[in-house]
């Protein structure tokens, strides 16, 4: 199929099951409530958010009728996105839709923003279940990761490098623990949506790589394999939240789909690992923020923990989040349960004063920082929805949030400004193709709460 083509079945398929109409600017209103905020995770009478056990609702709710107004618009960020990003190639089972690094631009993207395409996708198939398209959509998107593919590697294990190669295999540059467990999360994905049992497979192999990093003496994963080196820079050194944190994510799906026991209960042991170790990073009793990594120092060819960065990232948060959900459906006993509950609701608060800002000249209230890392907080709201009624009213800030920016998206492009109230520039980091997909995904996250799903 050729780009023309994809781009023409992309828009029909989004914007025809959304009926796509226009629908002007949305205003955005600040949430701001008296006593206690429920987007603060409710509070009790000494103002400490409080844990609760999974909603069960027994009441009928009102039928929605669909295309709601955030399906409308997310229909029109996604086809935004392939319009001006993707490119399509190769055919039948090689078939495969890669993302330009920017606007503009025919550089490759790199396989970090690859993979938040395919997180964006993900979700769009949960909006539309039975659209076989969509999901073809979804399938050629994750076939491109094999093009960052190493070459060769083993029956046990496989690394992604960071460069996308000309052929299958081929990929070259820098192999990134953080990316290489994200991109096991996204093949899982793929065994959700598309059942065929190599996903699963390869996932599996590539966890193996990232777990043979894991420092037994200090706990953790350095930034990437550079990392591994005595000569490495303190970059590549620090042990960063955000592959540790994936890392219980992706031990903890692997524990419910693995076959025996034994193999059951070596992943929830590397969960618990990696839990144990993130926790080390979270910023107790101040808040239930967390910072970005603990530094490794080497002194005589001797590996030590150094400082902690202390920089917040929504992403950070958002992982924590996901993690302390799976870790509560894996807990032995109802005290385990309730402690990992509380924490998602607490981290989850303390991520909405973190993040959620507000801008004077607009008088409206946006999430700070790289749209991507608010849309994997958004993700993690939308899972705790499920649980907590406070997921809600923190739904409803990221519905908010995606408004705004969709009102001062820029007309030529259909592209967002790199923060909600600002207007686009091209000079303010819109062009990369990874800041875009993180509004494009909070969209369609807006659109799975617009219908109750």
């Amino acid at each position: 199929m050729h780009f023309k083509k994809l781009l023409l079945t992309v828009t029909a398929l989004l914007l025809g099951m959304s009926a796509f109409c226009a629908c002007g600017a949305i205003e955005s209103t600040p949430v701001e409530t008296a006593g206690g905020d429920p987007a603060d995770g409710g509070s009790s009478a000494s103002g400490e958010a409080t844990a609760s056990a999974p909603a069960e609702t027994s009441s009928p709710q009102p039928e929605v009728v669909r295309p709601t107004e955030a399906e409308t618009r997310a229909a029109d960020m996604v086809a935004a996105i392939f319009r001006q990003y993707a490119k399509e190639g190769g055919s039948g089972s090689y078939a495969y839709i890669n993302l330009r690094e920017y606007y503009n631009s025919n550089q490759s993207g790199y396989l970090w923003s690859n993979f938040c395409g395919v997180g964006m996708q993900y979700y769009v198939c949960k909006l539309y279940p039975d659209d076989a398209a969509q999901k073809e959509i979804f399938r050629k998107m994750i076939n491109n990761f094999k093009y960052f593919r190493q070459r060769g590697g083993t029956a046990e294990a496989v690394k992604y490098h960071s460069a996308r190669g000309d052929v299958i295999g081929a990929g070259y540059g820098d192999c990134f623990f953080d990316d290489n467990i994200w991109v096991a999360r996204n093949y899982l994905r793929a065994y959700e949506i598309l059942g065929d049992e190599w996903y699963l497979e390869e996932a599996i192999r590539v966890n193996n790589w990232v777990l043979s990093g894991w420092n037994e003496e200090l706990g953790g994963l350095v930034w990437s394999e550079e990392g591994l080196k005595d000569d490495a820079d303190a970059q590549h050194l620090e042990r960063g939240l955000s592959a540790n944190a994936c890392g219980i994510i992706v031990n903890a799906m692997l524990a419910d789909l693995v076959d025996s026991p034994e193999q059951k209960q070596f992943h929830l042991d590397w969960a618990n690992k990696f839990y144990i170790f993130c926790k080390k990073m979270q910023n107790l009793p101040l808040s239930y923020d967390y910072w970005n990594g603990i530094h490794t120092v080497i002194v005589n060819g001797v590996r030590k923990n150094g400082e902690i960065n202390k920089v917040h990232y929504s992403y950070n948060s958002g992982s924590m989040i996901l993690a302390d959900l799976l870790m509560y459906e894996h807990a032995a006993d109802e005290a385990e349960k309730a402690a990992y509950l509380d924490d998602a609701i607490k981290t989850a608060a303390a991520a909405r004063r973190t993040f959620y800002r507000f801008d004077a000249a607009t008088k409206r209230y946006y999430y700070q920082g790289d749209p991507w890392f608010a849309a994997i907080l958004n993700e993690a709201y939308y899972e705790l929805a499920k649980y907590d009624a406070s997921g809600k009213a923190l739904l409803a800030t990221f519905d908010q949030n995606v408004a705004l920016a969709y009102a001062n998206r820029d007309a030529l492009s259909g592209l967002c400004p790199y923060q909600a109230p600002w207007q686009v520039t091209w000079d303010k980091n819109e062009a990369y193709v990874i800041h875009q997909v993180g509004f494009a995904q909070q969209a369609v996250l807006a659109a799975l709460f617009s219908i109750g799903e």
